[in-house]
């Protein structure tokens, strides 16, 4: 089975498994409940990145992302750690979002 390029109704159904829901999604960028983490898209459509908000505690967040992990390769989707990330308010009333320590050890 090949996966769509950014199967976000696939991933939708996964959370929805989890007792999670998507609350944003922006081109490859899908932003989950309580904004405790979030999940980038890759190149293809097996490849997924999971990047923990900082204000989430370190081991809830490998938490989730063992859990998220577990549920999307049953998918055959291939799931990173991609660090950590913050939003700030920008002053044109817009959210930024800064992504930091990419490619961490899983």
């Amino acid at each position: 089975m090949t996966l769509a390029y950014r199967p976000l109704g696939e991933l939708k159904m996964i959370l929805e498994g989890l007792g999670e829901e998507i609350t944003y999604a922006y081109e490859d960028l899908v932003f989950v409940h309580h904004n405790q983490y979030l999940l980038q898209f890759g190149e293809t459509g097996d490849q997924l990145m999971f990047v923990a908000n900082v204000d989430t505690p370190e081991a809830q967040a490998s938490q989730h992302f063992q859990t998220m992990k577990k549920a999307v390769s049953a998918k055959g989707i291939f799931l990173t750690n991609g660090g950590r990330y913050r939003l700030t308010p920008a002053a044109d009333q817009t959210i930024s979002i800064e992504f930091l320590e990419k490619n961490r050890p899983e």
